[in-house]
């Protein structure tokens, strides 16, 4: 920027002394077409394509710098969104392994008599519906079709198994987190046979009232 206000300020000055050494040196009382005045033509020419160039190059100057600044703010906006979302997948992966730490431990209690108010039942069904949201996340939706049809295989009466209605509600719930649900087979009639499932009041709720 400084560069250009320089070149402008020399061509300007560079105007004013050319009018001026021509005036003082070479006198005209006459009107009339010569080689003098054809030199002062091309000469007031070229230094007002020169002008024009330097006013030119000031504008064009900044708009580039205008959109260099735009196209830096989109890549800050951009980094920041990425940075974003690398963080909730994160978040969400410890979320996840978390709550895999503690079905398993809910396996482990119950299998050891100290806790037995969820069936095993939900916790397999529970951790098999958790495979095929990870397997339908990164497209492996062969692994998807084969487990689906395992549970399909394995829940033949849905009706005479019991669990808290909090849990039965929990598995229908882990449908709504399956992307790309068109490509996996019969997920349908999986997220039906769940739902027949028998849910009954959750052991909190039945010492409440006491029933």
């Amino acid at each position: 920027m400084k560069s250009n206000r320089l070149t402008l300020s020399v061509s300007v000055i560079a105007i004013v002394l050319s009018v001026i050494a021509i005036s003082t040196s070479f006198p005209r009382t006459e009107m009339s077409f010569d080689y003098l005045g054809f030199i002062t033509g091309c000469l007031g020419f070229l230094v007002t394509v020169l002008l024009g160039w330097n006013i030119y190059t000031i504008f064009d100057f900044r708009q580039e710098r205008q959109d260099l600044k735009t196209y830096f703010d989109e890549q800050k906006q951009s980094v920041k969104a990425v940075g974003s979302d690398l963080r909730m997948t994160f978040m969400n992966q410890i979320a996840n392994v978390s709550l895999l730490e503690k079905h398993i431990s809910d396996v482990y209690s119950y299998l050891m008599g100290i806790n037995k108010t969820v069936p095993l039942y939900f916790y397999y069904i529970h951790l098999t519906l958790g495979a095929i949201i990870n397997s339908a996340q990164s497209e492996n939706y062969d692994n998807c079709n084969v487990w689906v049809n395992e549970l399909l295989a394995v829940i033949k009466e849905p009706e005479v198994i019991e669990m808290p209605i909090t849990s039965k509600m929990s598995l229908l719930k882990s449908f709504t987190m399956i992307c790309h649900s068109e490509n996996i087979k019969r997920l349908d009639e999986l997220h039906s046979v769940i739902a027949r499932l028998k849910g009954i009041p959750d052991p909190e709720a039945k010492e409440m009232y006491g029933s």
